[in-house]
């Protein structure tokens, strides 16, 4: 075994198993390909203990360094061997590219679990950034000010009336906000088929890593099909196009014209056993069109708190990646929205937020209504202690089993 690796997981707390596992590690499953090295857990789950908070965080594979900075991001801990020993079973290395107008985009990593999926993106061969900032700036077309003073100026770009803060200078003016690389279009299928037509996609990270390497992380969520495995064998097609860089449906200059077409294949994931708890209420705040259709706004400081009103859940379904709300009455999801905070407890006090930004809402082939929401990272249900709903200073637990 590698010294730096040996004295990293020499000062690293892991339980004994663990240990003998890295110990016992052979020439030959050290030469394993690219591919099979997030089945052996082992380098990545001990020295993440190591790098967490440093520079040399980079040197984590690929999405599992993510995460560990997300899960000190929402925790304010370091991220323990156990939980990245949770990710690092979720995560396939996957190593597949394609090349558009000089430009190699490679899936880098995979992470997934019952209804998304991380793809964790590298791009090689883009154009220098001053080179694309002049060509934004090419793009825009400045429009009179009534005020020279106000910072904000209108602009027309590509058909589009938009309002952006600016900085002038002597006869130039630049745009301020944030400009990013993205793609035109995004498409994903699986063989066999797991996805439902409902889904979305989110792009959670764009950075540039030190070595010049540009990274993105896209998030896709979808509906499972009935029956489906999306934690089983599977092959899948991703496929890109027209790769901008700009302000994202403003303005962009296109930098790749044309479709990656990324296919890999993913073997099969043992789901972990999945965690519940009994039925309960959960204070909800009506749409304000149920409360008054010429309302666009509740100002608390005039109106006074928002009208609240319980929601009866039947039961919750914690898995390491999601939570599961399955409702009691279908109707009140009609004029009734969550507005509280779902929390995972871990046994060590560690509190994991769920992040209700973009649930997906389905009607299960039974009739039953359910949630569906992500947690920021994937979480260890070993480690979970209960879960709670917090509204204000009104808190409710729940025992997970």
């Amino acid at each position: 075994m590698n010294d730096l690796y040996r004295k990293t997981f020499d000062e690293v707390h892991a339980s004994e198993a663990l240990r003998q596992e890295v110990l016992n590690m052979t020439k030959q499953e050290k030469a394993v390909v690219r591919r099979q090295v997030p089945r052996m857990v082992l380098i990545a789950a001990i020295v993440v203990l190591a790098l967490a908070g440093t520079a040399l965080a980079a040197a984590l594979p690929g999405i599992q360094e993510w995460f560990s900075r997300q899960w000190t991001k929402e925790t304010g801990k370091a991220i323990e061997t156990d939980q990245m020993g949770v990710i690092t079973k979720l995560t396939d290395a996957v190593g597949v590219s394609d090349t558009v107008d000089g430009v190699t985009v490679t899936v880098d990593s995979v992470t997934r679990g019952e209804d998304v999926v991380w793809f964790l993106l590298e791009l090689d061969g883009l154009p220098a950034e001053e080179e694309l900032e002049k060509a934004f700036d090419a793009l825009v077309e400045p429009q009179p000010e009534e005020d020279a003073s106000n910072p904000q100026k209108e602009y027309h770009i590509n058909g589009t009336d938009i309002t952006v803060s600016v900085s002038s200078g002597a006869g130039s003016t630049s745009i301020t906000g944030p400009r990013e690389y993205f793609f035109g279009s995004r498409a994903v299928s699986f063989d066999p088929a797991v996805a439902d037509s409902n889904y979305y996609w989110e792009i959670g990270r764009n950075e540039l890593r030190a070595d010049g390497t540009r990274m993105i992380l896209l998030k896709y969520r979808f509906d499972p099909l009935e029956n489906a495995a999306p934690q089983g064998a599977l092959v899948v097609t991703l496929e890109l196009s027209d790769l901008s860089w700009g302000i994202f449906r403003s303005t962009a200059v296109p930098v790749a014209e044309g479709t990656f077409t990324l296919e890999f294949s993913l073997p099969a994931i043992e789901p972990a056993k999945p965690l519940t708890t009994g039925g309960g209420t959960a204070l909800g705040e009506p749409f304000l069109r149920d409360i008054d259709p010429s309302l666009e706004f509740w100002d608390t400081n005039t109106m006074g708190p928002r009208p609240t009103e319980e929601m009866a859940f039947l039961r919750t379904k914690a898995t390491p990646t999601n939570l599961t709300i399955y409702w009691a009455d279908r109707e009140q999801l009609d004029h009734l929205h969550i507005t509280g905070d779902w929390y995972l407890i871990m046994k060590d006090g560690t509190e994991v937020r769920l992040d209700t930004s973009g649930g997906m809402y389905t009607d299960l082939p039974g009739g039953e209504r359910v949630s569906r929401f992500l947690w920021p990272v994937p979480v260890d249900l070993n480690q979970a202690k209960s879960l709670e709903y917090r509204y204000g200073e009104e808190v409710q637990a729940f025992d997970l089993k």
